[in-house]
């Protein structure tokens, strides 16, 4: 593990902590490093939601790489959750969280335009955080169908994910 790494991975347990997520054990073949669960019900969504936050230390993190393992993190929260029925006055929000130290031009445009599956009453939002720049690439075009919900993936993948975010919340929580 890189100097990086270690850094960013103890901020983010911090700030996951501070937005309300709490650490999940996790069996080492799940496939994620680490998983964070919150659940709350939110007017918004019609119900209950429950945020799953899994990452994972990629080095290099391909397009098919970014696919396989968001895939595989929302199978797996969709085995986890309990509640009522998706879309039925509960949500599922899944955040796959790849860190790689560079990124490609391939795999980034693909984040960003082209991977956004659908699912009913869940979501699947993977981003992938760069640690020698601190940049995060999600999802910047919203699908007809995610009109309602993809400016606050956005907002949250921002916000939970990203060192810039952290401390411009820390400044303004200072000053």
């Amino acid at each position: 593990m890189t100097e990086k790494l270690i850094k960013y991975t103890q901020l983010l347990d911090q700030w996951l902590k501070y937005y309300g997520f709490e650490e999940l054990t996790v069996n080492p073949e799940a496939g994620a490093d680490k998983v964070y669960k919150r659940s709350r019900v939110e007017a918004a969504k019609f119900g209950k939601v429950d945020f799953y936050i899994a990452v994972k230390h990629i080095p290099n993190a391909s397009s098919e790489r970014v696919r396989e393992y968001s895939s595989k993190m929302h199978s797996l929260a969709m085995r986890h959750r309990i509640g009522p029925p998706l879309g039925f006055g509960a949500m599922l929000q899944v955040f796959p969280l790849i860190i790689t130290e560079n990124i490609t031009a391939e795999p980034a445009n693909f984040i960003k335009s082209s991977y956004c599956p659908k699912h009913f009453g869940a979501a699947e939002f993977p981003s992938v955080v760069v640690l020698n720049t601190g940049y995060v690439y999600y999802c910047t075009s919203t699908p007809l169908w995610g009109y309602a919900y993809y400016g606050g993936f956005r907002r949250d993948s921002y916000n939970f994910f990203s060192p810039k975010a952290w401390e411009e919340l820390s400044k303004k929580q200072s000053g």
